[in-house]
């Protein structure tokens, strides 16, 4: 359902106050725009904020400068980083001594009923500054300067290319599928360079970026109220692991059975139907481990005609539901069951959480900025109330989770402007919000009822992938959301997050078997994969013998996603990673969206094109290997790799690799440990790999080509395989 949209308007200028005539006073710059103090937070996070920014104490400095580690970071003129006498970030030219920056002779296009008898002074460059928007409130900006050819990473899950050069965005969660730039289910004001920087704005309301639109060489920020940003050194791992240091990280991979096929479609309307499809699953030999139902479980659309909730089973469709519960299980399945935070006036749910609910600053309750929510009056939450907070959660631990094993939390992203907040927050400030504590309350609440956690998310904002995981909302069922899907996951990784997924098959239309094969081969190579959309998703309805081998190898592959996992969650790197992650040195990976790693060792580059056997794939630096047919080939360089048959695709593993395999056939992830494992060492003399597994931490030690593994627990049954 569409939400109403932010009105970018409001980031227009109407005026602008440079922070110039800069001087060092009380430790801070003092200019006159205000000042601007910095604060060190670790050896590499600087925050740079006005005095008056939440819960900020400026560091009291001797001098206009800070050395930490191998950085040094100038105040005056303007604030600049040099590691080693190189340049590594400066400010864009904020003071209007200069002949250029913010006096130069040119009117900003960010500016409003510009008026030709005014002196062009009055519509100056925006750099550093005071900004009054064009809705009167005061805002604040700041410019980075950016090199020839600097690609930027960031910004949350967006479905345009991954490297943000060019673009101009506003951070506000919205649903509104696949667009390329504006809006997303998922933004974060946090942004990184391969060149050793990155940037996250310290605040949930919207955030305005210009990098390199209207001036190629100015990253523009501009945010409502004063500035508050933290400023991370080093390469763009470092800057994630500092990134995580302020936001918090998972604890845990989501359980292990998650990682299995998850079957679904909008939507299964009964409990013969879900059933049937069970049934079906396993009989045709198709590997499984969830099964999905939407909100017709609810009765939701029958009774409703929109997507409210009020978390009771429609018995007439599904008359017993812990009957299907137990007949999923007693054939290996878990169940899936969606839910929103649009609450259904009139009914029990409501009569429960009424009181909790947000209000508006109109009078009564604050309804969803969303079309048939707002249109029954649906209430929402208010989930920065401490005792709403765990009223919701009680909620889903009574009426959902003795069913779900795990929760699909659809929506999030329709706070409206006129509510207010017990913890004080506006409708503007929340918005972005509220998807995250949306998806903590579910990933909590499933914790506290099954001991595991994981919640099948679609909003957010920064910090959100401490609770895993989200998956990429309403792609089309068509070529270009196949790319979408991909740009859409990589560019969410690049901002942070550990585990995701796509809707195989799109959501919107129905796809040929072709199509529908490509998305499923893109699917089972990241960490979560789900068929689901609006029409039929069912494997075996799409080239049934290659979508077989597509989730057999991805079962086959479950040793290392799982292990890959844990290392991803200690190490505090996300699983997927975009190339310009592991290689921030190479140019040739900046624009590259339709690759990526999977996990340390596995480099995945899915087919997006109709018709096609192969594809041209850009190999990184070292020596690759085809994980199907063992070709050799040198890296550095852009190379053709093409098949005689559908199912297969790009998939290489990096020279001297250990990739731990299943070493037999399963319906369903197995309980307890993976046995038997292959280890498949790839081209490998001298090499150490650690293996994961729930209770096992394991060493793979290679020397002389010949592998071993040490703290196998007993229970394990392994063997390694050599190539080459």
């Amino acid at each position: 359902m569409p939400t109403f949209r932010f009105d970018e308007s409001r980031f227009r200028a109407v005026s602008f106050l440079p922070s110039s005539n800069r001087a060092f006073v009380d430790s801070c710059i003092a200019s006159d725009a205000g000042r601007i103090c910095v604060s060190q937070v670790s050896e590499r996070t600087i925050r740079i904020a006005e005095p008056e920014a939440k819960d900020f104490k400026a560091q009291q400095l001797g001098s206009p400068e800070l050395v930490t580690g191998d950085y040094r970071v100038q105040l005056l003129p303007h604030i600049r980083v040099t590691r080693g006498g190189v340049t590594i970030f400066e400010e864009w030219e904020p003071d209007d001594r200069l002949v250029r920056g913010a006096n130069r002779t040119w009117v900003d296009p960010l500016f409003v009923d510009v008026k030709p008898t005014e002196s062009w002074l009055n519509y100056r460059t925006i750099v550093t500054g005071k900004v009054t928007c064009a809705d009167g409130r005061a805002c604040s900006s700041f410019a980075v300067s950016l090199r020839p050819g600097e690609p930027l990473y960031g910004l949350g899950e967006h479905f345009g290319h991954i490297n943000k050069r060019g673009g101009e965005f506003i951070t506000w969660a919205a649903d509104a599928p696949s667009t390329p730039n504006y809006a997303t289910y998922v933004p974060v004001p946090f942004i990184w360079s391969p060149r050793g920087w990155g940037l996250l704005v310290n605040t949930y309301s919207p955030v305005y970026f210009d990098l390199g639109k209207n001036s190629y060489d100015r990253l523009l920020i501009m945010v409502r109220g004063p500035l508050d940003l933290y400023l991370f050194l080093g390469s763009p791992k470092e800057i994630l692991a500092e990134l995580y240091r302020l936001t918090g990280t998972p604890k845990a991979p989501p359980p292990k059975w998650s990682y299995g096929f998850w079957q679904s479609k909008c939507a299964y309307y009964s409990q013969d139907e879900v059933l049937s499809v069970a049934r079906e699953l396993r009989s045709r030999g198709y590997p499984a481990d969830v099964i999905h139902i939407d909100p017709p479980w609810e009765g939701n659309w029958k009774k409703y005609r929109c997507d409210t909730i009020d978390l009771e089973w429609d018995t007439s469709a599904f008359p017993d539901p812990k009957g299907l519960v137990d007949e999923l299980h007693r054939m290996g399945f878990r169940l899936s069951l969606w839910m929103n935070p649009y609450i259904e006036p009139g009914t029990r749910l409501w009569a429960r959480l009424e009181k909790y609910m947000v209000k508006s600053k109109l009078g009564g309750l604050a309804t969803p900025a969303a079309d048939c929510q707002r249109r029954e009056g649906a209430g929402i939450v208010d989930l920065t109330d401490p005792e709403g907070f765990r009223a919701f959660k009680e909620a889903l631990k009574d009426l959902v989770l003795p069913y779900a094993d795990v929760i699909k939390a659809d929506y999030g992203e329709a706070v409206p402007e006129e509510a207010d907040f017990r913890n004080g927050m506006s409708g503007e400030e929340a918005h972005n919000y509220y998807p995250l504590l949306y998806m903590k309350a579910v990933y909590e609440a499933t914790v506290e009822a099954k001991g595991y956690g994981i919640v099948w998310g679609r909003s957010g904002s920064t910090g959100v992938w401490a609770y895993p995981l989200n998956w990429g909302g309403d792609v089309p069922s068509s070529w270009e959301g196949l790319r979408q899907a991909i740009r859409g996951l990589l560019s969410y990784h690049a901002s942070g997050a550990f585990f995701g997924s796509f809707d195989v098959g799109g959501f919107i239309g129905r796809p040929s078997d072709e199509l529908y094969l490509r998305f499923l081969q893109a699917g089972v190579t990241v960490s979560h994969v789900r068929a689901h959309g609006v029409t039929d998703r069912e494997p075996w309805k799409y080239s049934p013998k290659e979508t077989l081998a597509a989730l057999k190898l991805r079962y086959r592959l479950l040793p290392y996603l799982y292990s890959e996992s844990w290392r991803s969650v200690e190490e505090r790197v996300p699983l997927v990673r975009p190339l310009p992650l592991e290689h921030p040195d190479d140019p040739n990976v900046y624009d590259i969206d339709d690759e990526f790693y999977l996990g340390s060792s596995l480099l995945v580059a899915p087919i997006v094109e109709e018709g096609q056997r192969g594809r041209g794939v850009y190999l990184p630096e070292g020596r690759w290997i085809d994980y199907f047919t063992g070709r050799e080939y040198e890296g550095g360089r852009w190379v053709t790799i093409s098949y005689d048959s559908l199912d297969r695709f790009p998939l290489l593993v990096k020279e001297g690799s250990v990739i731990p395999l299943l070493g037999v056939e399963v319906d369903h992830v197995p309980d307890g440990r993976f046995s038997p494992v292959e280890f498949h060492a790839f081209k490998v003399t001298e090499a150490e790999y650690p293996y994961y597994d729930d209770g096992a931490r394991a060493a793979v030690r290679c020397r002389g080509g010949t592998c071993s593994a040490e703290g196998m627990p007993a229970d394990v049954k392994y063997t390694f395989i050599y190539h080459g």
